[in-house]
């Protein structure tokens, strides 16, 4: 299952959180109230939002990057540039059990996916990359990571028809078309 889903900031300075989706609570460790538990979850997930934020710095000063992601016109092309990456975050690190971090980036937009140790993580990649694309294609979130405070109904739809409740499914071409039929008639009508 995945615990939560985050879109954030990228750039150097303060990494920002603009969307996250949690799917599952964790067992806090100690008796606290609601608001203390939202807080230690805001933390949580900008502790993850940073350490991507740090882990794309690095990729991106080893291998460089593109300067200018509206030179590329397809969407295919936006993904087959962006960087990505996984890493394990083990217990109390900032998460009561161990969770593994799949994320993808470009310029100031990382999308990231937090999911439990047992996931299939090519699975995830894939399900995180048919977000990306969707999202991308609703939202122009990747050039203006933004926009996802504006739309997001947008960003809701495409994490409901592709990942529903948290859950990772296994997708072939004709499921994704399928979906992407169901997420147009779903935002159009939204409109």
């Amino acid at each position: 299952m995945v615990y939560a889903f985050l879109v954030h900031t990228l750039a150097s300075g303060p990494c920002h959180v603009l969307y996250s989706a949690v799917f599952a609570n964790e067992q806090a460790a100690t008796d606290s109230t609601n608001e203390d538990l939202r807080e230690v979850g805001k933390r949580q997930l900008s502790h993850v939002a940073s350490r991507v934020q740090s882990e794309y710095s690095f990729r991106r000063a080893v291998g460089g990057s593109i300067s200018n992601p509206s030179d590329l016109e397809a969407s295919n092309e936006l993904l087959s540039v962006m960087k990505s990456g996984i890493f394990k975050l083990y217990p109390g690190e900032p998460f009561v059990t161990e969770k593994i971090v799949i994320w993808k980036g470009l310029n100031n937009c990382g999308v990231t996916m937090v999911c439990e140790k047992y996931e299939n993580r090519v699975t995830a990649q894939t399900v995180l990359g048919n977000i990306v694309k969707f999202a991308e294609q609703h939202c122009n979130m990747l050039e203006k990571p933004y926009e996802v405070l504006l739309k997001p109904d947008r960003i809701e739809a495409v994490i409901h028809h592709f990942l529903p409740c948290g859950q990772l499914l296994f997708m072939n071409h004709r499921v994704v078309r399928q979906f992407e039929k169901e997420l147009n008639l779903t935002i159009n009508n939204k409109a």
